[in-house]
């Protein structure tokens, strides 16, 4: 009779562990997630479009594709699945949103590290890549490009949607690596301090798709594979990680763009505080003027 309570009982605790990955615990911890990325990221990144705006005056135009990486984070605040949820894309709008919001972020992310590579390794291309950059073609394919990759998922083609996102992480490697090879065996440009920053920030890209990223594409890429039970826990953690990017990317991008000093100046404190110093040491030149004078 023991034996027999034992094996029932053992039956229920194995029902439970593989068959309840997901509860009450899991949506909780996920909920406290999407408060705290909402109630951070979206000053974080209305702050960071705003300042870009301010440093985009004169000849420094605003980087289209920061912005646009900015704007897709939005979009991912309004439509977060359930982390319990056993299909990787539903059919309803939140769930779609979202899942256009992350292409968008991997397609503007490849985007930014391209052109940053391309203006470090190879220079003198600078001004056909601004005028190829500013095309209205060049936009539109760009947010096309995630509508596509959606298509997929939606026809169940989970295979070819992982491999579609996947398809960057040799390309961001490679900007990283040889723009760091640029900065260090180029003769004719100097490694400044900007081009530094460059390089850093090309190797911030590669870290920030590896790390919140790729632990999603390869979920999706095993569960295509038959491998559903086992990649249920990494599913839930990369949901986590997917939630915490919209954290990220306003500072990595922004100071990628331009330095503290530069941010700083573009806030509104900061440039009232500017002004009154302005005023200041202009009343101070006109007193000592007047002074000398008499």
């Amino acid at each position: 009779m023991a034996d027999r309570n034992t094996v029932v009982t053992a039956d229920i605790v194995h029902i439970n562990i593989t068959g309840n990955t997901t509860g009450p615990s899991v949506d909780h911890v996920a909920q406290v997630i999407r408060w705290l990325t909402l109630a951070i990221g979206m000053p974080a990144i209305g702050l960071a479009i705003y300042t870009l705006k301010n440093l985009s005056k004169g000849e420094n135009k605003a980087p289209i594709f920061v912005v646009s990486l900015l704007v897709s984070d939005i979009l991912s605040f309004f439509g977060r699945p359930q982390a319990s949820s056993d299909t990787i894309l539903s059919s309803d709008v939140t769930s779609l949103l979202f899942y256009f919001s992350i292409i968008s972020n991997v397609t503007f992310m490849s985007c930014i590290a391209h052109e940053h590579h391309l203006l470090l390794a190879f220079p003198q291309w600078r001004g056909c890549w601004s005028t190829v950059r500013g095309s209205v073609l060049v936009s539109l394919a760009v947010w096309a490009a995630p509508f596509a990759v959606l298509v997929l998922a939606m026809m169940q083609l989970f295979f070819w949607f992982a491999v579609a996102l996947l398809s960057p992480f040799p390309f961001l490697l490679f900007f990283a690596v040889d723009s760091w090879r640029a900065l260090l065996c180029s003769r004719s440009n100097p490694p400044t301090p900007e081009r530094r920053k460059t390089v850093w920030g090309l190797g911030a890209i590669w870290a920030n798709y590896t790390l919140l990223y790729l632990p999603f594409i390869l979920s999706v890429l095993l569960g295509s594979l038959s491998f559903k039970e086992e990649v249920r826990y990494l599913e839930l953690v990369s949901h986590m990680l997917l939630y915490l990017s919209p954290l990220v990317d306003p500072f990595l991008y922004i100071f990628m763009t331009k330095g503290p000093r530069e941010v700083l100046k573009a806030l509104p404190c900061c440039q009232k505080l500017r002004q009154t110093e302005e005023t200041r040491s202009t009343v101070d030149t006109v007193a000592e003027t007047i002074e000398t004078r008499l």
